[in-house]
């Protein structure tokens, strides 16, 4: 793991519980991933409030030098359950490794509606 859980950080963040939700509690990823959605919206929060929680989250201590370490190697690429949206902030922070991940769905007024697998 190179970056703490997007989830559990929002939830502190907003100081809702149940969005500490994650794999380890939820195996099937539809109905995690609906379950997010839903909350989301129930609470009203959109994209923009997301991200800008992501965007003050630091990667774990270490990762900058192991993937340093392992560019030195050879060519790195992370497969991620992350969202692309989601991972932008802390890849600038990783020096922009190439990344693999899901997307979401998001209407015009910023609601996440859905995700995409990759």
């Amino acid at each position: 793991m190179l970056v703490p859980e997007i989830w559990i950080a929002f939830a502190e963040a907003t100081g809702i519980p149940e969005f500490r939700r994650t794999t380890r509690d939820e195996p099937d990823y539809d109905k995690l991933m609906h379950y997010c959605i839903d909350l989301l919206d129930k609470h009203g929060f959109k994209l923009k409030q997301i991200q800008d929680a992501i965007g003050s989250m630091r990667p774990l201590i270490g990762a900058e030098e192991f993937l340093g370490q392992l560019r030195e190697r050879m060519q790195v690429l992370i497969l991620s359950d992350m969202f692309d949206q989601f991972s932008r902030p802390l890849m600038r922070n990783l020096n922009w490794p190439a990344i693999f991940c899901n997307s979401l769905e998001v209407a015009p007024d910023g609601r996440v509606t859905g995700y995409k697998m990759r």
